[in-house]
């Protein structure tokens, strides 16, 4: 009886630890698949964030292109007239020379009339495309809109880095300058 007593405790025993490890086996791969499970899904949070981080990038960088393109959209409207109002400036310089000629005669004098229609003619379209004259005759030297070519010497009553004459009007686009005026300043 002994014998059978002793086989029915190594059975338990054996049946214990079988059941043991059974449960420590089925245990162990749910926590494994737990942890794989929680490692997959933090890697797929992170991928998640990071695609949201790309596109809102992408979203950003999209609408700076669509206001750098509308920016330079108006510009290019505001501006068109900029490279043709350079080329006809020199035409306005020569009409003032021309009308700066004394004459005596009727003839001259009915030229001269024609030549200031043209050159008031000429200003009108000029001001309609927003070129604006910059003369600034008795106004403080600014050098973002004059160009001092000559100084003199400041006479009695007079202030120091003021526009005292005027050889070659500046012309103005819109808060961009096309042509510096030449100026003489007293200093």
């Amino acid at each position: 009886m002994s014998r059978n007593k002793d086989k029915k405790q190594e059975q338990e025993v054996v049946e214990e630890t079988t059941t043991e490890s059974v449960e420590e086996t089925v245990i162990k791969p749910e926590e494994t698949t737990d942890s794989v499970e929680v490692d997959e899904l933090a890697e797929a949070k992170a991928a998640l964030e990071e695609m949201e981080n790309k596109y809102l990038r992408v979203q950003a960088e999209m609408a700076n292109i669509q206001k750098r393109n509308a920016k330079e959209r108006e510009d290019a409207a505001k501006f068109r007239a900029q490279s043709l109002a350079l080329e006809l400036l020199p035409v306005g310089d020569n009409l003032e020379r021309a009308l700066a000629i004394e004459v005596t005669d009727e003839q001259g004098k009915s030229l001269k009339k024609g030549i200031e229609m043209v050159k008031e003619t000429f200003a009108a379209a000029l001001k309609n495309e927003g070129i604006e004259v910059i003369d600034p005759l008795n106004e403080p030297f600014d050098p973002n809109f004059h160009q001092a070519v000559q100084t003199v010497p400041v006479e009695e009553g007079q202030k120091s880095e003021i526009v005292v004459q005027v050889l070659q009007k500046g012309y103005d686009l819109k808060g961009r300058v096309l042509r510096p005026a030449m100026v003489i300043v007293a200093q």
